[in-house]
């Protein structure tokens, strides 16, 4: 039987039927995989992954600029969205001006790299 929780919607539900991450056990649970594919699904997320892998490091500014179509209160909130997937960090500096550098973390190089080679698999199937 399901433990699913009464609470959450069908819809809701991942397909592996838990309700929380490894409920369903780690060979059948896909609630990690639903979570990152929600976060990159949404607009920008790679655009914004891919600005500032392109880049190193790169402010706000930097991103903003190699993205024009894309609010100011949409990148503000898929750079949160991709930092609380542990995707990319920031850096506080403290210069003449104080500012933030974005980078992507190690987790978030590999995914990029990962899905490079799946994009290139299937262009060349």
């Amino acid at each position: 039987m399901s433990r699913v929780p009464s609470e959450v919607p069908d819809r809701d539900v991942p397909p592996c039927g838990c309700a929380e991450p490894g409920v369903a056990g780690a060979s059948t649970c896909y609630c990690g995989v639903e979570d990152l594919l929600r976060i990159i699904r949404r607009r920008y997320s790679l655009a914004v992954m891919n600005a500032i892998h392109g880049r190193g490091r790169a402010r706000y500014h930097d991103i903003a600029t190699a993205l024009p179509a894309m609010s100011s209160s949409t990148l503000a909130e898929t750079l949160h969205a991709l930092e609380t997937a542990r995707l990319i960090r920031h850096e506080r500096h403290s210069d003449e001006r104080p500012h933030l550098m974005y980078a992507v973390t190690d987790s978030g190089a590999k995914l990029l790299a990962r899905l490079r080679e799946l994009l290139t698999e299937v262009d060349s199937a």
